[in-house]
């Protein structure tokens, strides 16, 4: 599965948020050949797939690059660097993670620690730090305040099709647009498609919303993320089931007539999908930044169904992915034409 090898190597490189730009530069080289791409001054990807007369529909598909991560606040006298979070951390697994600290001097390995002497109790953010092995000198040459730290997690096949790594969220998602992008280059269309790739989801959407700003006017946008796979502590409204397809997003703020068309063209195409609906009246993903942008637009979020969310070893079903991707092709080029088309 093509889409496989390129989640691979996606999930694999580093990009925390706000240090964006390893994994910027590999998403560059991915997508060049599918459009004309540049950069927004924070550093979100903008990708032209297809580009029509400004009175047709102009169709965003949007997933976040970003992952979560950790920045060094302080170096103790012995050379111990003690961290703040970039995004949300679980620190119920922090603990014994390894790590990337990305240095002046190149990247160096180490790991998370706790002074938390309770074996029951997680350790507060206040009480992780990372070993480097180096002492306070070194460190404060090697790792100033403000560098960030990845998380290592290595890619793994498991049964049933389902993959584990670090920064599956939102890799998958970038993987699946890029497909659906390619798909789309090639389908009858009648309609403007860009491919956003954000920085910055995980602490506040700031990629998505600057980088919609700067492609108005805008009139749909399917944003992808992740979200909570079913695992024994949830509730079966409370998240998706791995292997049942991408969750077609439900929410105040969403569009409903783009959740239902895509619903439908997914049953109509045999392609394997489930519904979810945001509690409140936001989603918390990129897809609210967007669809606020400018004179605002017509927003679905569909989520691809994930296990152990920000932590070194999330879980996502390949199919799953792979069909994200089919079911937003197929919705761009069914149902958003010109006056009449699109509801």
């Amino acid at each position: 599965m093509e889409i496989l090898h390129l989640l691979e190597k996606l999930t694999q490189n580093c990009g925390v948020a706000g240090y964006e730009k390893p994994i910027a530069n590999l998403l560059e080289d991915e997508i060049k050949d599918i459009g004309p791409v540049r950069r927004t001054p924070l550093g979100s990807l903008i990708c032209t797939v297809k580009q029509e007369s400004p009175d047709k529909p102009h169709v965003v598909l949007e997933a976040h690059m970003d992952e979560i991560g950790l920045m060094v606040c302080d170096i103790d006298d012995r050379g111990f660097l003690k961290v703040t979070r970039c995004g949300g951390i679980d620190r119920r697994v922090a603990t014994a993670s390894t790590v990337i600290i990305h240095g002046k001097n190149g990247d160096r390995r180490g790991i998370v620690a706790s002074e938390e002497q309770n074996p029951a109790k997680n350790p507060t953010l206040e009480q992780l730090y990372v070993d480097a092995g180096v002492s306070r000198e070194q460190a404060e040459k090697e790792f100033p305040i403000g560098t960030r730290i990845s998380y290592i997690g290595s890619f793994k096949h498991l049964l049933e099709g389902n993959v584990s790594s670090k920064a599956l969220d939102d890799r998958c998602g970038c993987a699946a647009m890029i497909t659906a992008a390619r798909m789309l280059k090639d389908m009858d269309t009648d309609c403007s498609i860009t491919l956003l790739l954000s920085v910055m989801e995980e602490v506040g959407g700031m990629g998505a919303a600057t980088g919609a700003n700067a492609l108005q006017p805008i009139t749909h946008c399917i944003s992808v993320d992740v979200s909570f796979a079913l695992t024994p502590e949830l509730q079966t409204h409370q998240g998706g089931k791995l292997g049942d397809g991408p969750m077609v997003g439900h929410n105040p703020i969403l569009s409903r007539e783009v959740s239902e068309d895509m619903a439908q063209v997914g049953t109509e195409q045999g392609i394997t999908h489930q519904v979810k609906v945001y509690a409140g009246y936001r989603t918390g993903t990129d897809a609210d930044g967007i669809i606020l942008a400018g004179a605002g637009a017509k927003g679905a979020c569909t989520c691809i169904p994930l296990r152990y969310m920000h932590t070194p070893v999330e879980v996502i079903n390949a199919a799953d992915m792979e069909n994200t991707a089919k079911l937003a092709a197929a919705y761009v080029a069914q149902k958003v034409r010109p006056e009449g088309g699109c509801r």
